[in-house]
């Protein structure tokens, strides 16, 4: 990837929201605390992390869907945040995204035919009526609703509303597509219906961001995941390497254990050390206080038993550092002990010596 430009690159960027108070002025709450990432042509990129993580907020602003605090993000090499509307419009025509609630996105008065002339009379001005009718037609085939032609959202079911969403996508011919939590609410078995039509429907120059919880839904799309805790980046990660074989920061390994994508027996740390909480270390100290000059994930880690360490995750940013290839996260428990890694997979502990 990193031969490749970029198709869109966000640095730095900062979300902040100021909360409202009935005893007077609010206080800010960071929701996106210097993120950094890259977005290549054509790869499929999987953002996890809990509710309240910032995930549809980054979502949102990489598509200047809500303005950011400070920090740049780039589309196609162009400053988004830069752009004057009649520029913006033009953009808009090569991203977008798919929103969780695809309900509110429907126009409750309009068939899915009238929508979807819509989407294409303002997106591909070039196309005459009866293009534009061929191409609803072969849109509506392709998500399997060609019966649904003149119905309207209200007679949908969740899973269709799904599907006349990523029609209406389609039709723009995007180069970046966002989904924010594509396949929330529906039944197991129209989520893998979702996930097949997301991969099948993908061209190989379209690019995808899924906003997602569900590692199910992940390991059967994405060719590369992006933790995101607290509004900060703490692993970033190719998602063959979504498995116990390779050491992951505490939080991804936590998350992969609720998801129950490990045995009982996967844990190889399964001791539990003292966190920095339970054994005093702050000092009187809040969460909040930790958080924002240390490590997002301190309060809760139980992996270090190295009271230098302990203290140093409390008071010091963890940078998200290479430990293999296309494989970043930002512990520095896990630099400390090495990255063990399959008996078949090379050794990282010499990368890890020259990064840290």
């Amino acid at each position: 990837m990193s031969d490749q430009q970029p198709l869109v690159e966000a640095h730095d960027v900062v979300k902040r929201f100021k909360t409202r108070s009935l005893f007077g002025s609010g206080v800010d709450v960071c929701a996106l605390d210097h993120v950094s990432l890259n977005l290549y042509p054509g790869e499929t990129v999987a953002l996890i992390g809990e509710s309240g993580s910032g995930k549809t907020t980054l979502g949102k602003i990489l598509l200047r869907l809500c303005p950011l605090t400070s920090g740049t993000v780039r589309f196609n090499g162009v400053d988004l945040f830069s752009m004057g509307a009649s520029e913006l419009r033009q953009a808009r025509r090569e991203f977008q995204m798919i929103f969780q609630n695809q309900l509110a996105n429907l126009h409750p008065r309009l068939t899915v035919g009238e929508m979807l002339d819509e989407s294409l009379r303002l997106h591909r001005p070039e196309l005459d009526q009866a293009a534009r009718q061929a191409q609803i037609e072969a849109l509506l085939g392709e998500v399997g609703l060609v019966d649904k032609l003149n119905v309207r959202p209200a007679r949908l079911s969740g899973g269709e509303r799904r599907r006349v969403g990523l029609a209406r996508i389609l039709a723009t011919r995007p180069k970046l597509v966002i989904a924010d939590e594509p396949t929330s609410g529906l039944d197991a078995a129209i989520k893998l219906q979702m996930i097949s039509l997301l991969k099948d429907l993908k061209s190989p120059e379209t690019t995808y961001l899924i906003i997602s919880h569900d590692l199910g839904l992940v390991r059967r799309i994405a060719t590369r995941i992006i933790v995101l805790l607290k509004g900060r980046i703490v692993e970033d990660f190719p998602a063959s390497r979504l498995d116990e074989g390779f050491e992951h920061h505490p939080y991804t390994q936590r998350l992969m254990h609720a998801a129950d994508l490990f045995d009982a027996n996967g844990d190889r740390r399964a001791h539990k050390a003292p966190s920095v909480v339970e054994e005093g270390f702050l000092d009187g100290r809040t969460d909040a206080i930790l958080n924002a000059e240390g490590c997002v994930y301190a309060c809760d880690c139980q992996r270090g038993s190295d009271l230098n360490l302990i203290h140093r995750c409390a008071k010091e940013r963890p940078p998200l550092v290479e430990v293999a290839l296309g494989h970043r996260l930002a512990c520095f428990a896990a630099a400390k002990e090495g990255m063990s890694t399959p008996d078949n997979a090379p050794s990282t502990d010499e990368t890890l010596k020259e990064k840290v």
